[in-house]
């Protein structure tokens, strides 16, 4: 299944598999948003499966967005298709807490 990213309202939600093969895209996707005066939302509640190589690349853009001062809220810890492998790789501290 391809990865499909739907925008709504400042809230990007995630559908598909993410994984080493398209993480990047994602991330360069998202990169166009995320700046201190745009608050994010990325909702990966409907993820069905991430690789290890896609957790690492959230991490290394919820940890940018934090260094320029950017809000980026990830949300998705009601999915359990993608916390195994968020706590695997310690990247499941990006989840957001606040469910939207």
């Amino acid at each position: 299944m391809a990865l499909q990213i739907t925008e709504t309202q400042g809230m990007f939600s995630v559908y598909g598999i993410l994984n080493s093969a398209n993480a990047n895209n994602l991330n360069r996707h998202m990169q166009r948003f995320i700046n201190p005066s745009n608050p994010v939302i990325l909702n990966l509640e409907k993820l069905k499966s991430i690789d290890s190589s896609a957790a690492i690349v959230l991490k290394q853009m919820y940890q940018k967005a934090m260094r320029e001062s950017s809000i980026l809220s990830i949300i998705g810890t009601t999915n359990d298709a993608i916390l195994p492998v968020l706590k695997e790789t310690k990247t499941s501290f990006i989840l957001s807490d606040d469910r939207i």
